[in-house]
């Protein structure tokens, strides 16, 4: 991979066909990505690119992801390159940070084979990442998984110590007007497989009616499918207005609090509750849930296997843990509930069971001898009857 200098730009006669263009769009951190728009040809600073930042790029329909860092570092098998790649985004990965100098937002860029160029100037060069670079990428991840948990497991301690009153003993969790003490909870994360699995829990939420908390991006997912949540936490700026107007109650984290939100919030009139302390929004609302006597907490859109427990908690993993082993066995995952859902029948089904018994009955007792003069003489005394009664 060979990254050129800014003293060194090379201007080289191009066709004019290249492989994507668009406006450029400087990405430094996850929150920057609310900036991007469609057609956009995204410029990130993000090692170790995550799975819900890419998808949240791939909701904003870029053309390409360029890459100043290396989407991979074979720290732990990450998931962002490949949710690029299967949703076709070309990805251009390791360019080097010289180029965030001299490229601003709105110019006109594009990707010529494994360039990064700007009209006939080479601003620089790295590598297309494809499905064979990809597996390379998980492969190189898997084998250094037991670094991260080791890292994980002294992080966890490194919280328990400064956060124990808020974990062990819920110091400073927000009072809420919604009861959740002995009601079964839902809680709707920002992931991309949230919308199917609310679509599979139809029936149990129809019939079980938890109370609905949507996280960050999650309480728009829960709207777009016809619900509507009763608690919203997190990060309002990925959020609708129609959402925010919709809920009852809005719970901000103290690292998502700050004066864009407050006056939005203030356009909206709203008002929202202050979660304290280092915890990210997911952990915020499973902790709220546990602390305010939930019975059941049904997490939708999470992670289902370790790889994406480490592509998830990349900023945050203690916290994610340790909250998980906070709530126990009355944390369950949607595809689990999923499959033990069994739905309760109604009295309706349950009559038409039994009328469909006293047919079937009734029909075996026909085909006797003495069913069919039992069935002959009612017929009669119906017939009788009815002429009485017109008589």
């Amino acid at each position: 991979m060979t990254t050129v200098s800014l003293l060194n730009l090379r201007r080289t006669p191009r066709d004019t066909d290249l492989d994507v263009a668009g406006p450029a769009r400087v990405v430094r951190n996850p929150h920057d990505v609310r900036r991007v728009r469609a057609g956009d040809v995204a410029v990130v600073d993000l090692p170790d690119l995550d799975r819900a930042t890419a998808e949240q790029i791939c909701e904003r329909r870029v053309v390409a992801v360029v890459n100043v860092a290396a989407s991979s570092t074979g720290r732990y098998p990450n998931l962002g390159p490949q949710v690029l790649v299967r949703a076709g985004i070309p990805l251009l990965d390791g360019v080097g940070t010289d180029v965030l100098a001299t490229l601003k937002d709105g110019d006109k860029v594009g990707l010529d084979g494994t360039a990064l160029v700007r009209g006939e100037t080479t601003l620089a060069e790295g590598v297309v990442i494809d499905e064979n670079r990809v597996e390379e990428m998980l492969l190189r991840g898997r084998t250094g998984m037991s670094v991260q948990l080791e890292t994980l497991t002294a992080n966890s301690g490194e919280y328990l110590r400064r956060e124990h009153a808020l974990l062990l003993e819920g110091v400073g969790i927000p009072e809420i007007a919604t009861r959740l003490e002995g009601r079964e909870v839902v809680v709707v994360l920002p992931g991309a497989d949230a919308r199917s699995e609310l679509k599979g829990m139809r029936r149990y939420l129809k019939e079980r009616k938890p109370v609905l908390i949507g996280v960050d991006a999650g309480a728009d997912a829960l709207m777009v499918e016809g619900y509507e949540p009763t608690i919203v936490v997190g990060d309002i700026g990925q959020m609708s207005d129609r959402t925010l107007r919709a809920v009852d109650e809005i719970v901000v984290t103290s690292s998502r609090r700050h004066v864009e939100s407050e006056e939005r919030l203030e356009r909206l009139q709203r008002t929202s509750v202050e979660f304290p302390g280092a915890a990210g929004a997911e952990e915020a609302a499973l902790l709220l849930a546990d602390a305010r006597g939930a019975r059941v907490v049904v997490t939708v859109g999470g992670f289902g296997t370790l790889e994406e427990f480490l592509d998830s908690a990349r900023s945050g993993g203690a916290t994610r843990y340790l909250t998980r082993l906070r709530l126990g066995a009355k944390l369950v995952d949607a595809k689990a509930m999923t499959g033990l859902h069994r739905p309760r029948f109604t009295w309706l089904q349950v009559l038409f069971v039994l009328l469909l018994a006293l047919v079937a009955v009734g029909a075996a007792v026909a085909a006797t001898p003495v069913g069919s003069d039992w069935f002959e003489a009612a017929g009669d005394w119906v017939s009788t009857t009815i002429r009485g009664i017109r008589g």
